[in-house]
């Protein structure tokens, strides 16, 4: 199937007419930091499939024609922390279906009941799942962890913008990785049961995004 969003160099098209992918990838970074720090001029009162749309909007809207709008396209992407495997990302049939089922879910707990690690493991499980659904083609990673941040700030445990932006990208020791990316700790805690998911890595950086907010 012929992918839409890209140009002839499989670089997403842009509003800045950007060709190349580094090049891209360089003002994304820019545009999205400032609109994450800005997050806390948005007034929240619902928690739901319109917000996610809506913040990938406030995010992108900038850089691309179709900011806000759910995929119409499937995605295979291989992992670095899953060799030669993708997540089974949502259909883009079923984006609008699995986002409500997996918010509402998210909406069911009474998360003031929950401290320390049973706070951030499940609340890392639960917006993992929010995130498999990838509802988007691009920008996935940076809408869900906004959405973890006004959430939570909605629920009564605020967290540290700063410790997410600090773990976006994954850094490298001459040639073997030194810390992974918040992206791939998405991955590891979205996994499905049965191939045993591993939550602690998400799991810490937001116990690590709560504490720092508290200092």
């Amino acid at each position: 199937m012929k992918d839409p969003y890209v140009n002839e160099n499989r670089v997403l098209i842009n509003k800045f007419g950007i060709t190349e992918y580094d090049e891209l990838n360089e003002v994304e970074a820019v545009i999205g930091k400032t609109k994450l720090l800005s997050l806390d001029d948005i007034n929240v009162t619902y928690f739901n499939e319109a917000l996610i749309r809506d913040i990938h909007n406030y995010i992108f809207r900038d850089i691309f024609d179709w900011a806000g709008s759910y995929r119409k396209v499937p995605i295979f992407k291989e992992e670095l922390v899953l060799p030669r495997y993708s997540v089974p990302y949502s259909e883009p049939k079923n984006i609008t279906k699995d986002l409500k089922t997996t918010i509402n879910e998210v909406n069911k707990i009474d998360w003031s009941s929950l401290q320390g690690e049973n706070l951030t493991d499940l609340f890392a499980r639960k917006m993992a799942l929010v995130w498999k659904v990838h509802p988007f083609r691009d920008g996935n990673t940076r809408t869900i962890v906004s959405f973890s941040y006004l959430y939570a700030k909605g629920h009564g445990f605020n967290m540290d913008m700063n410790t997410f932006l600090d773990n976006l990208v994954r850094i490298y020791n001459e040639e073997s990785v030194k810390r992974y990316s918040i992206r791939d700790k998405f991955v590891l805690a979205s996994l499905d049961d049965r191939d045993y998911p591993e939550v602690k890595p998400l799991s810490k950086v937001y116990q690590k995004a709560i504490n720092n907010y508290r200092q």
